[in-house]
């Protein structure tokens, strides 16, 4: 019986190991050139974009959303993180909002992520994600008349 439990206990702590935030899109349709101009067209312009063009990070915001005019009276800021995962379609996209504080040498260091801004964000994503895949001018194999 005492196995059983120390089993299941470093199962769970296992588990609990694993756990990621922000929000999974599962399968989107598009190719990855235009996914990333969907994620463009919902997160505005963007910050920076990896090399591979699979990862893309938006300009700094609130709290509310808007963005930042002056980072030095700012005391925190948001920005989106998005990464267009898997090698070939349908591709995965991982949405995170991540929350920097400054720090106590004027900096500003990685505080938390949050998760509800994330799912927002994933939500106008996904919609937009299906806008274009509904309005794209591309011929049907199986509907050509």
């Amino acid at each position: 019986m005492k196995s059983q439990l120390l089993i299941a206990l470093v199962f769970s702590i296992f588990l609990a190991g694993c756990q990621t935030s922000g929000v999974l899109l599962r399968e989107t349709p598009l190719g990855v050139s235009e996914t990333r101009k969907v994620i463009m067209s919902v997160i505005g312009e963007v910050r920076e974009v990896s090399e591979n063009g699979r990862e893309l990070f938006s300009k700094y915001y609130d709290r509310k959303g808007n963005p930042i005019q002056s980072m030095d009276m700012a005391k925190e800021r948001y920005y989106s993180h998005l990464i267009v995962l898997g090698d070939r379609r349908p591709y995965d996209i991982s949405v995170e909002v991540m929350v920097e504080a400054r720090d106590s040498d004027g900096g500003w260091e990685l505080v938390d992520r949050d998760d509800h801004k994330a799912q927002v964000l994933a939500d106008k994503l996904k919609k937009a994600l299906n806008q274009s895949r509904d309005s794209r001018n591309v011929i049907d194999d199986f509907r050509s008349f």
